[in-house]
């Protein structure tokens, strides 16, 4: 584990195998196995494939989702607009405030309440995610500050998923990844 990791692990508790394994599960899903997405791409090349991604209530046709297609800003200034504290489409932070760190945070609310943890203004705080110890700092906070740490003490992997990811997307993956460091983390 990197300086950076031990930093942000002890800061936010993350101080036990179940927990240490259980954050290192999700992120290695949220960002990669190598933990080098740490910024969310949005470039799609095809449009039933945002269609699926995004759902039916965005996206009721699949061509409906084409005008998306390549169109990163567009498409998450489109899907992101009015939630989790985001202005209207033609405000931009849909793309301002995409996903970022090792949990990937999304939203300008989510990066208002990170920035107060570690002491930044809500847009240094997106771009702090995108640094290493950014990237582990946020995915730290985040399982700290969403119940993350007591369902990990139960080993109750699906719960977190869930927390982290609403369709809970590679929850078999993340059980997986987390299984198999928490039988690392004991030998």
């Amino acid at each position: 584990m990197s300086a950076f990791g031990a930093a942000a692990f002890a800061k936010y508790t993350l101080n036990t195998p179940r927990r240490m394994a259980a954050a290192i599960g999700q992120f290695m899903v949220e960002a990669g196995p190598a933990f080098s997405e740490v910024t969310e791409s949005l470039i799609y090349t095809h449009a039933d494939h945002i269609q699926k991604v995004f759902g039916t209530a965005l996206f009721p046709t699949v061509a409906s989702a084409q005008p998306y297609v390549d169109q990163p800003r567009k498409l998450a200034n489109y899907v992101y607009a009015n939630k989790n504290g985001n202005g209207n489409e033609a405000s931009g932070d849909g793309f301002q405030f995409i996903g970022r760190g090792l949990i990937q945070l999304t939203g300008r609310a989510t990066y208002a309440q990170f920035g107060l943890s570690v002491g930044k203004s809500t847009d240094d705080a997106a771009s702090y995610c995108e640094t290493t110890a950014g990237a582990a700092m946020s995915g730290c906070w985040y399982l700290a500050s969403n119940g993350c740490l007591l369902l990990a003490d139960a080993w109750n992997i699906d719960a977190i998923t869930g927390r982290v990811n609403r369709k809970k997307l590679g929850a078999a993956q993340r059980l997986a990844d987390s299984n198999a460091m928490l039988a690392a983390l004991n030998a």
